[in-house]
């Protein structure tokens, strides 16, 4: 069996299929693999996660009231 392909062109159940492969078989790599596969597997659950999804821009030009402190001095 070969490593899959990184994400997003290998799927998470290759990587958990990879990772059960893993913990059957001997090998000099054996923990450099494993925790190159636990690494893979975090990133995928972390990019799917729905805090990545894009945020609304922050205000770039401050309204009339912060930018003069007119509301600090009662103007508004």
């Amino acid at each position: 069996m070969h490593a899959p392909e990184r994400w997003p062109f290998g799927d998470i159940e290759s990587w958990w299929a990879w990772r059960d492969h893993l913990d059957r078989v001997q090998d000099l790599n054996i923990a450099t693999l494993k925790r190159e596969a636990d690494c893979e597997i975090a990133r995928i659950l972390r990019c799917c996660e729905s805090r990545w999804e894009p945020k609304r821009p922050a205000r770039l030009v401050p309204g009339v009231s912060e930018w003069c402190g007119a509301k600090a001095q009662g103007l508004c």
